[in-house]
């Protein structure tokens, strides 16, 4: 069945589910950025239908048992950065300690797939030349694409869904998850994801080294974007 906007029941519900998002059985905007989403992140024709293929790789059909790799597990305490100064208007007090998770979660991934040698300084003084470190709250989301134009990333995907979080993961490539106020944060936060299981969703916190895997239900909640990035 060719599922697409307008479409309703039973098998919309399936989909809506299966990318982890609200079902509600009514093939809407929301359903339909998704299905772009998971198409995008999966190499599929991104048209928003669900049709033989895209069935199949949400189904799990056409993609081969995942290995998964921990990438490099950088801290924004690391003595070698922690006291450098990462602020837009000269705040000594703005670090990567304090506030540099974005450049740190970020660093585990380029200096995994793409430069060993980049670190969370490289990242962070890139966010600063850029613009995309915001006055208070930290790393701007802006900083994600720009960072993967600049790199070469073969192919980088914005969601927020279950389903493109796993594509990304089955095919090798990590994610940094913008993440809301609970098991990670108290506020916002970034983290470096790179496995998921039955249960959990694992990885690396720039911030902690405790905080390690969360419940996929809680995590999703807690969830504010996702942005995918493969070699």
């Amino acid at each position: 069945m060719t599922l697409k906007r307008g479409s309703k029941g039973n098998e919309v519900v399936q989909v809506q589910t299966l990318l982890g998002i609200e079902a509600d059985g009514i093939f809407g905007k929301k359903t339909e950025a998704a299905v772009r989403a998971f198409q995008a992140a999966n190499g599929l024709k991104v048209d928003g239908i669900v049709g033989k293929q895209t069935w199949a790789a949400l189904l799990g059909e056409t993609s081969p048992e995942p290995v998964f790799r921990q990438p490099v597990d950088y801290k924004q305490y690391d003595k070698k950065w922690a006291s450098v100064m990462y602020s837009n208007h000269s705040d000594k007090k703005q670090t990567i300690k304090s506030s540099g998770c974005g450049p740190t979660a970020m660093a585990d991934i380029v200096a995994t797939l793409i430069d060993s040698a980049v670190t969370p300084v490289t990242l962070a003084e890139l966010s600063l030349k850029w613009g995309c470190r915001t006055y208070s709250d930290g790393t701007a989301w802006s900083f994600f694409p720009k960072i993967a134009d600049y790199y070469g990333f073969s192919k980088y995907v914005k969601s927020s869904t279950l389903a493109t979080l796993k594509s990304c993961l089955d095919s090798g490539g990590y994610i940094v998850a913008s993440m809301g106020k609970g098991y990670w944060t108290s506020g916002g936060h970034f983290i470096c994801v790179w496995k998921y299981d039955d249960k959990y969703i694992y990885a690396n916190d720039p911030a902690s080294s405790s905080r390690k895997k969360q419940n996929i239900a809680d995590f999703m909640k807690q969830r504010k974007a996702f942005f995918c990035f493969w070699k």
